[in-house]
C-alpha cells in the first residue's frame, strides 16, 4: 500500500469513528441524501459505511475541508453516484483513485 492510500484510509476511518455531534449530523444528512437517491433499499448503517468508503479521495479531502454537506461536496457525491450507480447497488469494491 502506498503512503497516499494509508493516509486517506486513516482519514476515512478517523471520520467514520468520530462521535462528535457535527460528524453525526453529517452522517445523518448523508444517509438522507442517499435515501433520496434510492441507491439502497432498506438502507442500513453498513450500506452507509460502504458508500462512504467508496468515495473517491477528492471527495474525502474536500469533505474534510468544507464539510460533507457543503454544496460542492454534495455535487461531487452525486456525480459519484451517477457514474457508479449499478456498481454501488451491487456493493462492488472500488479501486482507490488519487485525484486532488
Amino acid at each position: 500500500m502506498s503512503y497516499k492510500h494509508n493516509n486517506l484510509m486513516a482519514m476515512r476511518k478517523h471520520y467514520w469513528n468520530d462521535s462528535s455531534a457535527q460528524v453525526q449530523q453529517e452522517k445523518q444528512a448523508l444517509k438522507s441524501f442517499l435515501e433520496q437517491q434510492q441507491l439502497f433499499t432498506n438502507m442500513q448503517d453498513e450500506d452507509l459505511k460502504y458508500f462512504f468508503f467508496s468515495l473517491p479521495s477528492q471527495v474525502i479531502v474536500k469533505g474534510y475541508a468544507l464539510g460533507f454537506m457543503h454544496e460542492r461536496v454534495r455535487d461531487m457525491i452525486l456525480q459519484h453516484i451517477t457514474e457508479n450507480k449499478s456498481r454501488l447497488e451491487k456493493r462492488e469494491l472500488f479501486k482507490v483513485k488519487y485525484r486532488m
